[in-house]
């Protein structure tokens, strides 16, 4: 193959698709269902109790130093707690907790008790058969319309003993993501 043979890749047309016209509300949303994340329950806590919610916005944001970014309602309780206890938990769900996922997705008082949550060094509810949990400070806060980025400065990461299958999200189902080749 000759160099000639080959076109950069912003040299190419990409094929035409479905369009919305403008980006309007059903439409982002439409696009976003497509998008599959790993199923998180994040949480706080203050002197009135602990709290959290269900997340799929999150991910990694540095190693050096550990940052870790999740998105979170303005809305909710959650959110109010974090910004001034400055602490919370990113706890990734396994394959099995859907219904632990779905109970801290609704807007009902949620359930700590012992049996399944501990506290982290912060003092954020850690559960305990979370595939993992990230104990954060709140390192930074970046406040939208509806929601708020927030950067937790990663203190402490606990996660299972046993290999398990995380809880995935898309298109308003949980599932879980299917091994396609061996990895690195």
């Amino acid at each position: 193959m000759t160099s000639t043979s080959i076109r950069p890749w912003f040299d190419s047309v990409a094929p035409p698709c479905a369009s919305t016209g403008p980006v309007g509300l059903n439409g982002f949303r439409g696009a976003m269902r497509q998008l599959a994340g790993a199923v998180t329950i994040v949480t706080s806590s203050d002197e009135q109790g602990a709290c959290g919610l269900t997340a799929t916005a999150v991910c990694s944001l540095s190693a050096d130093p550990p940052r870790i970014l999740c998105c979170v309602n303005l809305a909710g309780r959650t959110f109010q707690v974090i910004g001034q206890s400055r602490r919370l938990a990113i706890n990734v769900l396994q394959a099995g907790q859907m219904d632990l996922a779905m109970a801290f997705a609704g807007r009902e008082e949620k359930t700590f008790d012992s049996e399944h949550w501990t506290h982290a060094a912060t003092g954020a509810p850690i559960l305990r058969e979370a595939l993992v949990s990230f104990d954060c400070a709140v390192a930074e806060m970046f406040v939208m319309p509806t929601h708020a980025l927030i950067v937790g400065e990663i203190r402490h990461i606990s996660y299972l003993d046993r290999l398990a299958t995380p809880l995935a999200y898309q298109n308003g189902q949980y599932m879980t993501f299917a091994a396609t080749s061996a990895g690195r």
